[in-house]
C-alpha cells in the first residue's frame, strides 16, 4: 500500500465527460435514459469512463445515478459498486452495495461510502483494504479534516479469506496518517486464534514490506533461546534486518544487517553487525585451554561486502570482517564458520580488456589472532593466450608486483617478515597440426622474480649437554657435564636478488570419435563417444635461488626444478537434447523452430605423471588421478574425483557426490570423502516434497574412520493457508538443539536459520 489514502480518496469525478458548466447539456440525458456506457466531461483536466447497466440523470438535483454493475475508471484506478449517486454541483458521491476501488495491485472494499471530491472528506463504514501482501479491515472508519483516518476494531493479516486467518494482529483503535502509516494502540498478535504477542503501541508503514520472524528452541550449549528478526524493505533496492536474540545460558545478542543492490544489476553489498553480552564464553576445560586470554564477555562481529561494476569492464570488489575473538563465528554463526574459518579482508579493482585482465589487490589482516600474508598492494596483469601479429606464434603472460608482509598470530612466537616482490612469467607457443589430426604445441617460457630480501643459510656447530632418558644431565666421574657436538642450520637476511626460471614444454593431443547411433532414444538424440589422449612435457630449470633461500609467502616462492611428463586421456559420451522453448498459440503466430544442444552424459579425465628426474624420496611415477562427471539424465548428477596410489595398491584420495532430483523437486544427495590416514566421511541429505503442504529435510554426517555420527539434523515443515510451521532437531558434536520455525508464507525466510 504505497499510499493508503488512495484507498479512500476515490477520484470518481475524473472519468465522466458531462459538462458541469452546461447543466442544460445534462438534461439531454435525464428522465431515466439507459446506457451501456458513457464518456462525459466534468472538468477540462478530469477524465472518467463510466459503465453501468443503467445511467440516469436528475437535472433538477444535478445528480447522476448509476444502477447495476457500475464501473468508473481513470487510468489504472477502477471503482465498482451496485449503486452510485454523483452530485455534479457539490461533487458529493455516494456508493452502495459491494463497493470496491482498485489502484494497481491495491484495493479497498466496503458496503457503503460517502465522499466529497472537492473537500476530500467523508464517512466510511466497515471496509477492507489490500496492500501487497497485507489485508486491512475495520468495522468502522472516518476521516478528519487533517486527512487522517480513524479506525475501530482493526485487523491486519497476510491471509486472504476471513476463515483462513491463521495469523492476525488486532487493535481496538488505530489511526492512518500520511496515507500509509498505521498507528495502533494495544495491538495483540494472534496465531491460530491464540494471543502470542502484545505491544502497547505498534507502527506499521504499509509503503514498506516488513515483518517479524521468530525462531524459538533449546540448545544444550546455549540453553533455551529465542532468535527474532525484524525485516523491512524501505525500497526495492535496500532492505534491513534488526535482530534481538536471547539465550538463557549466554544472554542477549543484538544485530543489524543491511543489504543493497544497485539498479541495473550493477552490483550490491551487505553490512552485518552483531554483538553478544556472553555470560559463559568458556564452558568446558578443553575450551579453557584454548580460549584463555582470547575471549571475554564482549563478543562481536562486523562484516562489510560490496561489489560493483564501475563501467562495462571495470569491477570493484571488497570484503571486510572484524571479530572480537577467533571463536565468535564458531559459537554464534556456525554455518558461516564451517564455510570460511578465517574470513578474508580484501579490496580488488580490476579491468577486463579484450585479451587481458589488470588490477590492484589489497589484502590485510584486521585481527591479530590470525595469520595472514598482507598485500599492500599487489598489482597484476594477466594476458590470455593470443596470436602475435600475423605470425604462427602465440603469447601468454602473468605479471605481478607487490609489497608482501607475512604476519603470524599474536603470541605464536614466530617472527614476521616482509619483502617487495615483482614476478613476471612469459610463454611463447607454436601450435602445429600434423597428419590432419595430431596437435603438437611446443612452448618456451621464462620467469623472473625480484626479491628485495632473500635468505642465506649457514651451518653452525654448538656443544650441548647430553641428557639421559629422564632428561637429567649426564656427568663424568669428576662431576663435569658430558657434552656433544651438534650441527644446525640458520637463515640470515642476504639482501636483494633476482631468481631466474627457464621453461620448455610440449603439448600434444588428438581427438577420435565414433557415432554409435543417430536415432532418438531414451537418453537423447543419437550417441557419440569422443576420446582425446594427450601428453604434456614440462622442464623447469633449477633456479639460482632455491625455496629455502627465499621468504615464503605463497606458491610462487616454492617453485623449484621440475622435469616431468603428464600422460592422460579424456573421454566423453555425448547425445543431443532439445532446448525447452515457450509457445503460446494465442500470442505466437507459429510454433518456434525446434532446437537442440550437445549434452555430455559422461566426462572422464584420467592421467598420471612420470618424473624424468625425481627428487629425493619421490617415485618415478606419481599417483593415478581421475575426475569423472556423469549426467546421464536430468534427474541425476554424479561427480567423482580422486587418486590411486599404485605403488601401495590402494586409494589415496576419493571424493564422490551424487544428487537425485524428482519432478516435484524432491532431492536425495550423498557424498563420500576419503583421504588416506586422515579422514573418511559419509554425508547424506534428503529434501522431500519441498513445494507441498508437508515437507521433510534431513542431513547426516558420519565419520567412518572413528565410527562416529558427527552430525544429524531433521526439519519437518507444514504449510497452511498463509503461515508455515516447522519443528527441527540438530545434533552436532556434544550439542543438541531443538527448535521451531514460524513464518508467513508471503515472505521468504532466507535468513531464518540457527547459525545466522
Amino acid at each position: 500500500m504505497k499510499h493508503l489514502g488512495w484507498l479512500f480518496v476515490l477520484p470518481i469525478g475524473a472519468a465522466l465527460y458531462i459538462s458541469m458548466a452546461d447543466p442544460a447539456h445534462a438534461q439531454d440525458y435525464a428522465d431515466g435514459l439507459s446506457l451501456e456506457g458513457v464518456t462525459a466531461d466534468l472538468e477540462e483536466d478530469v477524465a472518467l469512463d463510466v459503465h453501468a447497466d443503467r445511467i440516469e440523470f436528475d437535472s433538477d438535483r444535478h445528480v447522476m445515478i448509476g444502477i447495476g454493475n457500475v464501473r468508473i475508471q481513470q487510468d489504472d484506478e477502477v471503482l465498482t459498486a451496485d449503486y452510485v449517486e454523483f452530485h455534479t454541483g457539490t461533487r458529493d458521491a455516494l456508493a452502495r452495495g459491494d463497493v470496491r476501488f482498485e489502484r494497481g495491485r491495491e484495493y479497498w472494499t466496503g458496503d457503503e461510502m460517502r465522499y466529497n471530491f472537492r473537500t476530500r472528506t467523508g464517512d466510511f463504514g466497515a471496509f477492507r483494504a489490500f496492500s501487497d501482501p497485507y489485508h486491512i479491515s475495520a468495522q468502522d472508519s472516518s476521516r478528519d479534516p487533517t486527512g487522517d483516518y480513524h479506525l475501530r476494531r482493526v485487523s491486519v493479516t497476510t491471509c486472504n479469506e476471513e476463515d483462513e486467518r491463521e495469523f492476525v494482529i488486532r487493535a481496538r483503535r488505530a489511526r492512518i496518517a500520511d496515507g500509509s502509516i498505521l498507528h495502533a494502540r494495544h495491538a495483540v498478535a494472534h496465531l491460530y486464534r491464540i494471543p502470542v504477542f502484545y505491544t502497547p503501541y505498534w507502527r506499521k508503514n504499509f509503503a514498506e514490506r516488513s515483518h517479524i520472524d521468530f525462531l524459538p528452541g533449546y540448545s544444550s550449549r546455549m540453553g533455551a533461546f529465542l532468535l527474532t528478526g525484524y525485516r523491512y524493505y524501505p525500497t526495492s533496492y535496500f532492505r534491513s534486518r534488526t535482530q534481538l536474540d536471547y539465550r538463557t545460558k549466554r544472554g542477549f545478542g543484538y544485530g543489524q544487517n543491511f543489504r543493497w543492490r544497485i539498479p541495473g544489476d550493477r552490483g550490491g553489498g551487505k553490512l552485518r553487525a552483531y554483538y553478544a553480552d556472553d555470560k559463559r564464553p568458556i564452558q568446558t576445560r578443553r575450551q579453557a585451554r584454548v580460549r584463555e586470554g582470547l575471549v571475554d564477555s564482549d563478543r562481536y562481529r562486523i562484516g562489510l561486502t560490496h561489489n560493483q561494476m564501475l563501467g562495462d569492464r571495470q569491477m570493484f570488489m571488497s570484503q571486510f570482517t572484524y571479530l572480537s575473538d577467533p571463536f565468535v563465528q564458531e559459537d554464534f554463526f556456525e554455518d558461516e564458520y564451517r564455510a570460511s574459518p578465517q574470513p578474508e579482508n580484501r579490496v580488488t579493482l580490476s579491468h577486463r580488456g579484450d585479451n587481458y585482465t589488470a588490477g590492484l589487490l589489497f589484502n590485510m589482516r584486521l585481527n591479530d589472532f590470525y595469520g595472514n600474508v598482507n598485500r599492500l598492494p599487489e598489482a597484476f596483469l594477466n594476458v590470455s593466450r593470443q596470436q602475435i601479429f600475423d605470425s604462427p606464434f602465440y603469447y601468454e603472460g602473468r605479471h605481478s608486483a607487490a609489497y608482501l608482509e607475512r604476519v603470524h598470530p599474536k603470541g605464536s612466537g614466530r617472527d614476521d617478515y616482509d619483502a617487495f616482490r615483482a614476478d613476471t612469467l612469459n610463454r611463447i607457443y607454436y601450435p602445429t597440426r600434423h597428419f590432419g589430426f595430431l596437435n603438437v604445441t611446443p612452448n618456451v617460457g621464462y620467469r623472473s622474480t625480484y626479491y628485495s630480501e632473500t635468505l642465506t643459510t649457514e651451518r653452525i656447530t654448538e656443544w650441548v649437554d647430553v641428557v639421559d632418558e629422564d632428561g637429567e644431565p649426564v656427568v663424568t666421574e669428576d662431576g663435569d657435564p658430558v657434552q656433544e657436538e651438534v650441527e644446525s642450520t640458520v637463515s640470515r637476511p642476504a639482501g636483494a636478488d633476482v631468481r631466474h626460471l627457464f621453461e620448455l614444454g610440449l603439448e600434444t593431443s588428438y581427438k577420435a570419435f565414433r557415432v554409435y547411433t543417430e536415432a532418438p532414444n531414451y537418453l537423447g538424440e543419437g550417441l557419440r563417444h569422443i576420446a582425446e589422449p594427450y601428453a604434456r612435457y614440462t622442464y623447469v630449470s633449477r633456479p639460482n635461488l632455491r625455496p629455502q633461500e627465499l621468504y615464503a609467502f605463497d606458491g610462487i616462492d616454492r617453485l623449484d626444478k621440475r622435469h616431468e611428463i603428464r600422460f592422460g586421456a579424456r573421454n566423453k559420451l555425448q547425445t543431443r537434447r532439445p532446448i525447452p522453448v515457450r509457445y503460446d498459440p494465442e500470442v505466437d503466430e507459429e510454433p518456434p523452430r525446434r532446437r537442440s544442444r550437445v549434452h555430455d552424459m559422461i566426462d572422464l579425465d584420467t592421467y598420471t605423471i612420470f618424473r624424468v628426474e625425481p627428487e629425493e624420496g619421490q617415485k618415478d611415477f606419481a599417483n593415478f588421478f581421475f575426475d569423472a562427471r556423469l549426467h546421464p539424465a536430468d534427474w541425476v548428477r554424479i561427480r567423482c574425483d580422486g587418486e590411486y596410489d599404485w605403488h601401495e595398491g590402494e586409494i589415496a584420495r576419493l571424493n564422490t557426490q551424487m544428487a537425485f532430483v524428482g519432478r516435484d523437486r524432491s532431492t536425495v544427495a550423498l557424498e563420500y570423502r576419503y583421504q588416506r590416514d586422515r579422514r573418511e566421511l559419509l554425508m547424506g541429505e534428503v529434501s522431500l516434497f519441498p513445494e507441498q503442504r508437508w515437507s521433510l529435510n534431513a542431513y547426516w554426517r558420519y565419520n567412518l574412520g572413528e565410527n562416529d555420527l558427527e552430525e544429524q539434523s531433521y526439519l519437518l515443515e507444514r504449510r497452511f493457508h498463509c503461515t508455515g510451521l516447522g519443528l527441527g532437531v540438530r545434533e552436532r558434536r556434544d550439542e543438541i538443539r531443538v527448535y521451531a520455525q514460524i513464518w508467513l508464507l508471503a515472505f521468504d525466510r532466507s535468513e531464518m536459520q540457527l547459525g545466522r
